[in-house]
Formats: C-alpha cells, structure tokens, sequence
C-alpha cells in the first residue's frame, strides 16, 4: 500500500494525546444525529407516532391457501377491484370508529409468504386509505394445513435454520419475494415490518425450525415477531425465541383468549406467565364466535391489568374479507373466492364498551390500542 503524502500544514499540528482522542470522540458521538426507530408500513418506514389505534393481527385482502396443497392459487385478476374496494370500505369504516387523537389508524396484515400475500397489491390498497398497512414475513406452519412446500424444502438443507433466516431477513430490510414468480426468483422493494411463527397444539420440528429462524431475524435486524397459537404453544414459543436472543418486549404471542394452556377457558395464570418474562399477551380473535366473545376477552383483560400489565396487552381480530374458498381443487376460478363477513370495529366498540364496564379507563384503552402497538412495532 502506497504511504499517504501529509498535506502541508500536518507538521504543525500536535501530537493527539489519548485524552483528546476520547475528549473528541465524546463530543462527536453527542453532535452525531440518533439512531431514529421508525415502523416499516408497505408504503415506507414512518414515525411510529402517526400510526394511531392499531389492530395487532389483521388479514386484508386476501387469503389462499391453495400453494400449501401444491395447487396453483386462484387468480386474483378477475376480482382485483371488489377486493380493493371493499377493503377500503371496511378499513375506512374502522378509521371512522377511532375518537380524536386516535387516527388515522393501523393494521398489521399477517398473511405469511405464499398464503395470499401479494405485495403490489398491498401497497395499492394502502395508497387507497388512510389506515397505514404494516406486512409480515415468515412461513405459516400449524397443524390445521400442510406446511407450504418451500418452507419444506428449505428446512431439509444443509443450515436450513440460517438459510430460512436469510430469507426474512432479505425481506425486512429490502422487500417482500414476489409470489408472481418461482419460489425466491425474485423481490419487490416493499418492505414487511413483523415476523410471523405459528405453531400446532404443541410445536413440531419443522415448524421449531421457523421459529428458529425467525429468532435469527429478529435478534439481528430488531423486528418484532408476532405468532399464531392452537389451543396452547405460547410459552413453548416465548421461551425458544428468550433462548435466541430475542428481546422480550420484541415477542408477541397471539390468539389468547380461549384455552390458551390447552385446558382452561380463562387461563389467567398462564397469560401471567406470558407477561413475567416481558412479553406481550395479544387478544387477537375479539368477535370470533362466543369462546372470544367481548365479556370474555374483556374480563381476561381486566385481571391483566389489575396485575399490573396494561403495557404487554394488544388487540385484533383476525379477519379477513377475501379467502379462496376451494384451495384444494385448485379450479382457479372467479367463483372460488368467499367473500367473509369481515368486521375491523369490534375491538374499538364492542370490546372497548365491555372493557369500560370492568372500569378499564380511557387511559388504558389508549395505551393498549395506540401506545403498545407503537412501542412494538418500531425498530
């Protein structure tokens, strides 16, 4: 390497002693600009302030989950402007229940890769409301459906941990795969703000291995992880991601409210357990028949918060307006999609007024639907 010639006036300066070094790394490190968290919504990262009420858990437009099946997905051309346009009126419904201060409002859409996930049309339907649109990434993996065959493929590599890894992190910081093309043939530039794990009754390997993976992403890039349950698995996930590194506070374990211990209706204790190692305890199926009915939820909610843990409680519903209702036969055809009876305002009606009447107060309904989702999702 070629000596670097000394400019003309370097003889004139003073040797820098150890303490003016650190002296002037100290005032540089204090006039350096800090680090900003923000929240990644498809439509690019913003301050986590101008997110408003946020459903924790949502599915908009659609969900097919005919690749899990090995079956093409039915097409979505045919019926691309009654999925916009009715998810807008229901999300634009949704903005229209939040009080003031409470706006513009937020979902995190948590259709995982190769489930219905069109990222492009993510973007046109955030560009089409006010309530920002945060998109997820990870496999989806439960016992009610076969895990998708890439996800199969990937875990039966050499490091299929650390190569599943890649593939969420790839799209938290540069853009969701397109579902268009072969499997990981190519990406958007739209990037997923969330990770989601899901897990059967109890967790199976290939779906540990997800979690896994997801613990890499997260304890790597700082995203949250949020995670589908069945009737118990929560602490099983809490507990694995805790062993990977991942920051408590970043952990969000979903669909409590109803067996969550695989025995107990109310299983207070058990969602107690959840919040002792710092996690959040998400109620994210409100609406879903009586057993996660607004009493309910609303009265398991309470007892949280009694105990000291409004900061760890989040709230959704798990709906979905689109869903390809003939997944398995793989027709293709207009007529398989089932338009759902999807609702976004249970949870800031019904299970607000519910919560009211256990005297949870305004202020703690603010810091469950606004202040927790804001603190969650920004890194």
């Amino acid at each position: 390497m070629m000596p670097i010639a000394p400019g003309p006036d370097s003889q004139s300066l003073p040797p820098l002693s150890r303490r003016r070094f650190l002296q002037s790394a100290a005032v540089a490190a204090v006039a350096a600009p800090p680090r900003t968290r923000s929240v990644q919504t498809v439509l690019g990262p913003i301050d986590p302030s101008k997110l408003g009420v946020t459903l924790m858990h949502e599915h908009a437009p659609v969900i097919d989950w005919a690749e899990l099946y090995e079956v093409p997905p039915a097409p979505i051309a045919p019926i691309r402007e009654q999925m916009l346009s009715t998810t807008v009126r229901l999300l634009d419904r949704f903005r229209g229940t939040l009080g003031e201060g409470m706006g513009p409002g937020a979902i995190v859409e948590c259709t995982p890769i190769r489930v219905g996930r069109y990222p492009r049309l993510l973007v046109e339907l955030a560009r089409r409301t006010k309530v920002h649109v945060i998109a997820c990434t990870g496999f989806w993996c439960e016992a009610l459906a076969p895990q998708h065959p890439w996800a199969i493929q990937l875990g039966q590599r050499k490091d299929a941990v650390k190569k599943i890894a890649r593939l969420y992190i790839r799209e938290i910081t540069e853009g969701m795969e397109d579902p268009h093309r072969k499997w990981g043939q190519a990406f958007t530039k739209i990037k997923v703000g969330i990770i989601k794990c899901a897990t059967s009754k109890f967790m199976r390997p290939s779906e540990r291995r997800c979690h896994e993976a997801a613990a890499i992403a997260s304890r790597e890039t700082g995203c949250p992880i949020t995670t589908h349950t069945t009737d118990g698995g929560g602490l099983e996930e809490a507990r694995l991601f805790l062993e990977g590194g991942v920051k408590p506070e970043k952990i969000i374990i979903g669909h409590q409210g109803n067996l969550d211990d695989r025995e107990t209706d109310d299983a207070h204790e058990y969602h107690r357990q959840l919040t002792a190692l710092g996690c959040h305890v998400q109620f994210d199926r409100v609406g879903h028949a009586e057993k996660y009915g607004n009493e309910k939820i609303a009265r398991q909610i309470k007892r949280l918060i009694d105990a000291g843990h409004v900061r760890q409680i989040l709230l959704s519903h798990d709906n979905g307006p689109f869903f390809n209702n003939d997944y398995t036969g793989g027709k293709a055809s207009r007529s398989d999609w089932k338009i759902t009876e999807s609702d976004y305002t249970v949870v800031t009606t019904g299970l607000v007024e519910a919560m009211q009447k256990l005297d949870v107060s305004k202020a703690e309904i603010r810091t469950m639907l606004v202040e927790n989702p804001r603190r969650v999702l920004a890194f």
